[in-house]
């Protein structure tokens, strides 16, 4: 429990960091999302006989394609994390010296970056919900 608030109170702490974390964890699964999500439009799903052999096949180049997008997604949520960490060292070393052990101060870290994925998916899901509720008055 200690770890938990402790976590809390750094968060809060360092909301600037974790605002460059968060916005990248929202744009990336919208770029994902986005990306997966052409080859069911509307516009694809209403082309002439002729042109269904040529989106077939650009919809299994797109299923090739989004493995690379979600690889170099994963990288950059790797780099934004990484790029925490090392704004963070100064506190870590200080934590190693009050007698907070390695395994303790990855607890941390997994605790912080959990709660930054669940408030990122429920921000997101928020923000999705309003903008199809938005898509949907406009179009109807």
């Amino acid at each position: 429990m200690m770890l938990f608030k402790l976590s809390l109170k750094n968060m809060k702490k360092s909301l600037k960091d974790y605002t460059i974390y968060f916005l990248t964890l929202v744009l990336g699964v919208a770029i994902f999302y986005i990306f997966n999500s052409l080859d069911s439009q509307e516009a694809m799903l209403q082309v002439s006989q002729s042109t269904k052999s040529i989106i077939k096949l650009l919809i299994e180049l797109l299923g090739m394609v989004s493995v690379f997008v979600a690889v170099i997604l994963g990288l950059l949520i790797v780099y934004a994390n990484n790029f925490l960490i090392n704004r963070r060292k100064k506190e870590f070393g200080i934590y190693m010296t009050l007698g907070m052990g390695r395994r303790q101060i990855s607890k941390i870290i997994i605790i912080e970056t959990v709660m930054v994925g669940i408030i990122s998916l429920i921000i997101r899901t928020c923000w999705w919900c309003v903008c199809i509720t938005i898509y949907v008055y406009i179009n109807c």
